[in-house]
């Protein structure tokens, strides 16, 4: 059981640093995401305030949907759209795509921040003592390292798909490799998942 929740809470850490990452990709290179689509000054804060207000709606709908699916299948699925729509917005022309991209992104973001804290309050549960800072700081970590590559393209003037792409095709992967090992709640508060019937079928 140990093995699996270290297991867990590393695959779980892993997901909060993508998440960063992702985030902070997107959110430092609005100039460069407002050049490549012509999006006036007027307004870009509406394509702006869409996304968290989507990922209030992502959120809200996670809270039902746990009931019936677990959180560790909902991020397993969130994290790679958001990944994906990240790259959208890098590779898209017209503004209708930003839009779609945005929106796919906003809702995702919302998925995945819910189910991926549930997942960590139940592994702190789990564990018997707080670990929910340690993943917070990770969330920063990637965060840190997503505004360095953002900055990284910023001055060699990179196109946003080439700033963006290597960084999908290296997270979205080892996330979905990953989440194999991420641990939802049991009712008692023990483990159940993935992780779980990975070791019961070893």
């Amino acid at each position: 059981m140990t093995d699996v929740l270290r297991r867990g809470r590393a695959s779980l850490a892993f997901s909060f640093f993508a998440q960063g990452v992702a985030f902070a990709l997107l959110v430092t290179r609005i100039p460069a995401i407002q050049d490549r689509y012509g999006v006036s000054d007027a307004l870009l804060p509406a394509f702006l305030a869409a996304v968290p207000i989507l990922a209030g709606v992502g959120s809200v709908t996670t809270e039902r949907l746990v009931k019936r699916i677990p959180p560790s299948r909902l991020l397993r699925w969130s994290q790679p759209v958001v990944l994906l729509a990240l790259l959208g917005v890098g590779a898209g022309e017209r503004m209708v795509e930003l839009g779609l991209a945005l929106a796919a992104f906003g809702l995702a973001v919302g998925v995945l921040d819910a189910s991926m804290n549930m997942l960590g309050v139940s592994l702190q549960r789990s564990y018997g003592r707080s670990i929910m800072l340690s993943f917070h700081a990770v969330y920063s970590l990637g965060g840190i390292v997503g505004a360095s590559l953002a900055w990284v393209g910023a001055h060699w003037d990179l196109a946003l798909v080439v700033s963006y792409l290597p960084v999908v095709v290296v997270l979205l992967p080892a996330a979905l490799v990953g989440s194999r090992w991420y641990v939802d709640g049991g009712p008692q508060g023990g483990v159940a998942g993935g992780a779980v019937a990975g070791e019961a079928a070893g």
